[in-house]
């Protein structure tokens, strides 16, 4: 599942506000081919919201696939994890930095029973970051639980990547 498919009424409001931003714009600019720009622009700026995205976590790097879009980066450009209740954030930056919504990856936990167990994404994470480059941060699994961890459990999972 997705974002918007778990926030329905969210979702609902944010339809509405492109459309009605599209229908300004098409007003504004006196033609109806400018609403549908607008349209296309804002509903596409905000995929990872409405479409669903999938993630894989391999020994060599993070693949996040999203429907327009795909992004591979290896464990070593990480410089810090950022571990909250509905994912992690692997940003290339060692701390928050006003680029890291357009560099960092973004790994949603998600909801349901399709989503990925966060414990075994976690362990998995921490096991490859190198603890002497990474920082991490708001982690609820030790270290040494995450060396501990058997195999590649987090090999393939979905989820859908949420915004910052």
């Amino acid at each position: 599942m997705h974002p918007a498919g778990e926030r329905k009424g969210m979702a609902g409001l944010v339809l509405f506000l492109i459309l009605v931003l599209s229908v300004l714009a098409a007003a504004w600019m006196r033609a109806a081919y400018w609403g549908v720009f607008a349209l296309a622009v804002l509903f596409l700026s905000l995929e990872s919201f409405f479409l669903a995205s999938r993630f894989s976590l391999g020994a060599e790097g993070v693949q996040v696939e999203k429907a327009f879009s795909r992004s591979e980066r290896p464990w070593s450009s990480f410089r810090s994890a950022w571990f909250d209740p509905y994912g992690v954030t692997l940003s290339p930056y060692p701390r928050r930095h006003w680029l890291e919504t357009y560099r960092a990856l973004r790994l949603r936990y998600g909801r349901g029973p399709t989503a990925p167990d966060r414990a075994a994404v976690e362990r998995y994470v921490l096991a490859q970051l190198d603890p002497a480059q990474v920082r991490i941060f708001g982690v609820t699994v030790s270290r040494q639980a995450a060396a501990d961890a058997p195999g590649d459990p987090a090999q393939r999972a979905d989820g859908a990547r949420g915004r910052r």
